[in-house]
């Protein structure tokens, strides 16, 4: 991978309907930021950890943890309505071309994702010949939609069977994206040319959207810690 750069690109806006300063609460004695910041970090595939935000405020966290925060992000970036995309862009062409080959997209809202997560994701990304990545979770459920006249199955016909003998699908869990930057830089698209998927635990799959998530993410840290100690 020598011909091969990774940035951990942190994203991190300053505003927050549902949880106030989301990004910066704390979560097992740490602002939630950390977490993603300190996985990078313990990543040795990844060659820079760098934060993008609007907000001073997480940009002192952020340094604070030992990431880079080169400048702060434009209004237009930070809005509810803003797509990551662009915040990618603006990234990318804050640096030289070829300074980073690729980008590690870490949502700051997943803090159970680990160091071990991201650098077997760049490996299933590079034994892979891809040109994106997805971190996934397993699913075994059976789905439905409404209809006015009915609901009918989403995932199955007549052919039930129990959930253990399911074939899964996978859910997008938000943790880790990969994506070959002049790829990205081509089509704008976080899942350019061929994408493969990277299958994380469900239990190391929460992202944090409310407090509810939050209150999950408090209990189940201490316990994976834990878990990893007694390995």
């Amino acid at each position: 991978m020598c011909d091969r750069s990774y940035v951990a690109l942190i994203p991190a806006r300053g505003g927050s309907k549902g949880i106030e300063n989301k990004n910066i609460v704390d979560v097992a004695g740490r602002p939630l930021i950390a977490h993603s910041i300190e996985a990078a970090q313990q990543s040795e595939s990844i060659d820079d950890v760098v934060v993008s935000t609007d907000s001073q405020e997480i940009a002192d966290t952020a340094v604070e943890c030992g990431a880079t925060v080169p400048y702060l992000r434009p209004d237009e970036l930070a809005t509810d309505e803003a797509p990551t995309e662009p915040v990618i862009r603006h990234a990318l062409e804050h640096e030289s071309a070829d300074k980073w080959t690729h980008v590690v997209l870490l949502q700051p809202t997943s803090p159970l994702r680990t160091a071990d997560d991201i650098e077997n994701a760049i490996m299933t990304f590079e034994e892979s010949n891809g040109t994106s990545l997805v971190s996934v979770y397993e699913d075994h459920s059976y789905r439905w939609e409404k209809h006015p006249d009915g609901a009918v199955r989403k995932n199955y016909n007549d052919d039930r069977k129990r959930r253990q003998d399911k074939s899964p699908e996978y859910v997008e869990n938000g943790a880790i994206y990969i994506t070959a930057s002049p790829a990205f830089l081509a089509t704008e698209s976080l899942q350019a040319g061929k994408t493969v998927l990277y299958t994380m635990p469900e239990k190391r799959s929460v992202d944090v959207d409310t407090h509810f998530d939050l209150w999950l993410v408090r209990k189940l840290i201490p316990r994976l810690n834990e878990q990893e100690k007694t390995k």
